[in-house]
């Protein structure tokens, strides 16, 4: 491919992340004008990523989805800063600003000691070895949190409803893999996010893979994702259990990404 055409294809990735969020933004703002204030005042903001140089350039695109995010901000205090947001022009300066805290917290690496972020950079080197520990982009399941934590399942429903950005987000990034570090017990909400989406009730497939259990490692299938795209558990339980939960699959995605 000529520089020009790998200038336009890099341009085009972060284009359609950013299509992604406008399209979307209008309705989660009026889902979030239907809470109550308490509720919004205990809603972090939500995460928007950045297509970064470091994932454009690489061999190998890894993308890794976590749970929820763990503290990212108030939205209360976000949307108080930038008033009217579900305006266009203010629209366009919110999703920046989101972008941007997202760039600058991938660029200083503060949480690199907590098990999420080791697990990530381990599991992104197992699969892509050609590349940077930091080469990987990362998102979120759930793009919000509530106190630090999951939303309440009301609220996550109305919110997932009007702001179920990962599948655009996947498209828009066009990854070579997939890595969902969110454990079984987010199956379900891993089925309803690839819903019906691009064909009426297409849904997500999942696929043993031999010596796993399959709440320990499966293989996802489905039209929006890559080849390589696998669920296991989140690294804050399998960091704590490294010879029995983390290592056996470092090691299985190494072969089976790396044949």
């Amino acid at each position: 491919m000529s520089d020009f055409g790998i200038f336009e294809r890099e341009r085009e990735m972060e284009k359609r992340l950013q299509a992604t969020y406008e399209e979307w933004w209008g309705r989660m703002i009026r889902a979030v004008q239907l809470l109550d204030e308490q509720d919004v005042r205990r809603l972090s903001n939500p995460f928007l990523i950045k297509c970064l140089p470091a994932y454009r350039k690489a061999k190998r695109k890894v993308l890794i989805v976590g749970k929820e995010t763990n503290g990212w901000g108030t939205f209360y205090e976000t949307l108080q800063h930038f008033q009217h947001a579900n305006v266009d022009v203010h629209r366009e300066e919110i999703i920046r600003y989101l972008q941007w805290e997202y760039e600058d917290f991938r660029m200083w690496r503060k949480w690199d000691h907590t098990p999420f972020w080791r697990g990530s950079r381990e599991l992104s080197k197992a699969v892509a070895p050609d590349d940077g520990d930091n080469s990987f982009l990362n998102t979120q399941l759930i793009p919000f949190d509530y106190e630090n934590g999951r939303p309440p399942s009301h609220l996550e429903e109305l919110l997932y409803s009007e702001f179920n950005v990962l599948p655009m987000t996947i498209e828009a990034l066009q990854p070579d893999v997939v890595l969902f570090l969110t454990g079984y017990t987010y199956d379900e909400r891993l089925v309803k996010t690839f819903m019906n989406q691009r064909l009426l009730g297409n849904t997500l497939t999942f696929h043993p893979i031999d010596g796993f259990d399959q709440n320990h490692l499966v293989r996802l299938s489905h039209q929006i994702l890559p080849y390589h795209s696998y669920r296991t558990y989140h690294p804050g339980y399998s960091l704590l259990h490294r010879e029995t939960a983390f290592d056996p699959v470092k090691k299985k995605l190494t072969e089976l990404v790396n044949p």
